[in-house]
């Protein structure tokens, strides 16, 4: 472990706006958990965790973790640790207040607070508190109490659940929860559960490996604007999440049509698990696109985001004073809703590019079909000149047998007959170019349409100017002072008039993408009829043949010209 250059950024992400994107829980969980782990291991206590302390530096185009401040913390002894600490108490664990002995469980307690604070934006006990003060409080508390706040008359409200709003999904939310429970039990010898006894790997964080080690699959529901998340059991098949798919929206496994970002759909001969990419640390922002095959107009209703309790009083009255301690978690809760509102316009986009780029491929392979079906043409064409002077010859000799009375049915009607299904195949050709060639103009002029590229940046902009508006109430002094929310309402409710606007534009466009596919489809499968066909594969001898060889026997040495040209 080495100690790395520069600030730690954590902190940053942590409480910069309020709760943390889930892909970057994933990873500080992951990586921040590996790097405690070793110093474990290797008998190093850090006794200072916290986010200050976590380094993220850029190797090779990859973000890396690094623990900072090791050398500072082995040098302390227990009785200089209070006043050595000054700033940073927060994330101490119990017992270091108490100058009591610990053990690498001090170690849980930041952790758990750090992680905490990535998921609301906040520490979990009184994080308005000097820790001095909130020690006092929050000591008698319950063990799997992970989180502490102060209501307006003083008394202390204490949950076993995280707060909201929150990033996290609903299906890791008791996973993680469990787990806060073990990391921030005020009792020290039994945090983080106690160590295992085949692994003899603490139990903390065998449980963090299998948080974070679920498969889980996000699919967004582009008829409804609604995500709903699915626990992947092992080996399960595609067919099997489909039925739970339609349990949970209600379109029939024949209507769903799953895209990957890529425009690619699912292959159902793959496991489920084709959803969840290999080697992908925040796969809470990878999702799959759910379509509704039945249908080419998407019209709702869409689920939309909805307001907080806090954040939704001040939109009900935005010149309301509130102090400005609590003002600060009101706001941090307005700018979460306001990136929510961006990200979920964002989702929609990548849905509806995701559409656009399947039909792109449908667009390819009419293409492909096109080239391959002229090049045959040609050759059928050159065929057909020498079968007609072929035919004609055929005709001539076939008079002259009959003048002495000798004749077949039969092969004349086979020879009819295979000239008009030359024919009939030459006009189908030209038909189909026609349909193709049209179509195609229509994907093109669909993909160059201003609405098939992202139109957020109103929306971005009104995010960065959230931001901006709470990190200049952070600056503000805490004490005696008040103020309203007015223009934090309306950032709000710009911002939710722009992700109307764009949005009914989205859903606009995409309409036609959902229309075009059909006809793709379709045209693709008439193409791969005529291709099975018998005139489109130049395959008429066998008919002819037999046609002969039931004739009278006269006929039997009598090779036409036109099975000659087209064999």
């Amino acid at each position: 472990m080495e100690i790395a250059p520069g600030k730690g950024e954590c902190g940053n992400l942590c409480s910069f706006w309020g709760q943390s994107p889930f892909y970057f829980l994933l990873n500080q969980t992951c990586l921040s958990g590996s790097g405690i782990q070793y110093l474990h291991e290797n008998r190093i206590i850090h006794r200072d965790l916290k986010p200050e302390n976590i380094v993220l530096q850029d190797e090779g185009g990859k973000i890396v973790h690094k623990i900072i401040d090791l050398g500072y913390a082995k040098d302390l002894d227990q009785g200089s640790l209070c006043t050595s600490f000054v700033g940073t108490l927060q994330y101490l664990a119990p017992e270091l207040f108490e100058n009591k002995s610990y053990s690498v469980t001090v170690d849980y307690w930041s952790f758990g607070t750090m992680v905490f604070e990535c998921i609301a934006g906040f520490r979990p006990f009184l994080h308005n508190l000097q820790p001095f003060t909130w020690h006092e409080k929050i000591k008698k508390k319950d063990p799997k109490h992970i989180f502490a706040s102060e209501e307006m008359n003083g008394e202390v409200r204490f949950s076993t659940h995280l707060p909201q709003p929150h990033s996290l999904c609903g299906l890791i939310v008791e996973p993680m929860e469990n787990w806060l429970q073990l990391m921030l039990n005020w009792d020290p010898q039994q945090r983080g559960g106690g160590l295992d006894p085949e692994t003899s790997r603490p139990n903390c964080f065998l449980i963090m490996d299998h948080i974070l080690n679920l498969k889980i699959v996000h699919i967004l529901n582009m008829t409804s604007a609604k995500i709903v998340s699915f626990l992947l059991h092992p080996e399960e098949s595609l067919h099997s999440l489909q039925i739970r798919i339609e349990f949970e929206t209600g379109i029939s496994t024949g209507n769903q049509e799953l895209l990957l970002e890529t425009g690619i759909c699912l292959d159902p001969r793959k496991p489920a698990s084709q959803c969840v990419i290999d080697g992908v640390r925040g796969w809470d922002s990878y999702m799959v696109y759910l379509f509704d095959k039945s249908k080419t107009v998407y019209d709702g209703p869409f689920a939309s985001r909805s307001l907080s309790d806090c954040v939704n009083y001040i939109v009900q009255d935005s010149k309301i004073q509130l102090p400005i301690p609590q003002l600060r978690k009101v706001w941090a809760e307005a700018v979460h809703y306001v990136i929510g509102l961006k990200e979920d316009y964002s989702r929609l986009f990548q849905g509806q590019r995701a559409a656009m780029l399947s039909l792109l491929r449908y667009n390819a392979n009419l293409i492909k079909m096109k080239n391959n079906m002229v090049s045959a043409s040609q050759q059928l064409k050159a065929k057909l000149e020498f079968f007609h002077q072929s035919i004609r010859l055929d005709l001539e000799r076939y008079s002259d047998q009959m003048a002495y009375g000798i004749s077949s049915e039969k092969m004349l009607k086979a020879w009819k007959e295979m000239e008009e299904k030359a024919s009939q195949c030459a006009e189908d050709i030209g038909y189909l170019d026609e349909q193709i060639m049209a179509l195609h103009t229509e994907i093109v002029e669909l993909q160059k349409s201003p609405y098939a590229r992202r139109q957020g940046e109103v929306m971005e902009s009104l995010e960065q100017r959230a931001i901006d508006l709470y990190k200049q109430l952070k600056t503000r002094p805490p004490d005696h002072a008040y103020s309203d929310s007015t223009d934090m309402v309306k950032i709000i409710v710009q911002t939710v008039q722009s992700q109307d606007r764009v949005l009914k534009e989205l859903f606009g466009h995409l309409r036609y993408f959902m229309q075009k596919k059909p006809q793709a489809n379709a045209i693709c499968s008439f193409v791969a009829g005529k291709e099975r066909g018998t005139p489109w594969r130049l395959e008429p001898k066998s008919s002819i043949h037999s046609n002969i060889n039931s004739g009278p026997s006269s006929l039997a040495g009598f090779v036409p010209a036109a099975i000659t040209v087209l064999c």
